[in-house]
């Protein structure tokens, strides 16, 4: 029997990172800076960041006088963070059960990741419970423009909805909605350098989880968008 060569997913290879600036998401830390903005974190205050990567916007926290704790599933993607961080606590864990006890977190970022759980209702509760009250969430993520909920595929964007579906998710977990921002464009511009440095179309559909040919293309930025919250845990 033949062995099945898997391929490497795309956010993995190095002409993503190039084209993301090692971010993994759109917008890079432009977006995240603008969504931290909006949360003016005090300094000292605990924020996570889950799903946190390579540890780029953990830097970034640090650097802004946070105390800034990272969690992340990938193993490897913990230790490339380790390498680049000093002194920042590093976590595995999952959304749907963060490795953190009730009310200890004062915000909670959250770029790029909430449509790649099962149970994102789940998820969102979860960081409802490990945020104090008043506790502030900055959440970015891929959504879906028109058609039907899910994306049809297996990619990055499986479990994308409406922004408007995730922001009744958010008030029925307890958010209050601070910001609500569409930054589609951000989405289209990560696809066209992708694109521009030579990754294949096929691989950046694959990458979104487009319907094979069906008319969700990610790059017509017809069917998806990229999407950006800020939102206030209540006192409950």
């Amino acid at each position: 029997m033949i062995p099945q060569h898997r391929e490497e997913p795309l956010y993995q290879r190095e002409l993503f990172r190039l084209a993301s600036a090692d971010c993994l998401r759109p917008g890079g830390v432009e977006l995240t800076e603008r969504g931290l903005a909006h949360c003016a974190f005090g300094v000292g205050e605990r924020v996570a960041d889950l799903g946190c990567g390579p540890g780029v916007t953990l830097a970034l926290l640090a650097e802004r006088g946070l105390s800034p704790v990272g969690m992340d599933r990938s193993a490897a993607m913990l230790q490339e963070a380790e390498r680049r961080l000093s002194g920042v606590p590093l976590l595995a864990g999952t959304l749907e059960g963060l490795p953190f006890r009730d009310a200890c977190m004062d915000g909670i970022v959250c770029e790029c990741v909430l449509s790649l759980s099962c149970t994102p209702e789940r998820a969102l509760g979860e960081m409802g419970r490990v945020l104090r009250p008043g506790g502030r969430l900055l959440l970015t993520d891929i959504v879906v423009r028109e058609g039907s909920h899910g994306a049809g595929g297996q990619g990055c964007a499986r479990g994308a909805v409406p922004a408007d579906v995730v922001a009744e998710r958010l008030a029925r977990q307890g958010f209050r909605i601070l910001a609500s921002e569409d930054h589609s464009r951000l989405l289209g511009e990560l696809a066209g350098r992708l694109l521009f440095q030579g990754v294949p179309r096929s691989a950046l559909l694959a990458w979104m989880g487009a319907c094979p040919g069906g008319g969700g293309s990610a790059c017509s930025g017809k069917r998806f968008g990229y999407w950006m919250f800020v939102a206030e845990k209540g006192n409950k």
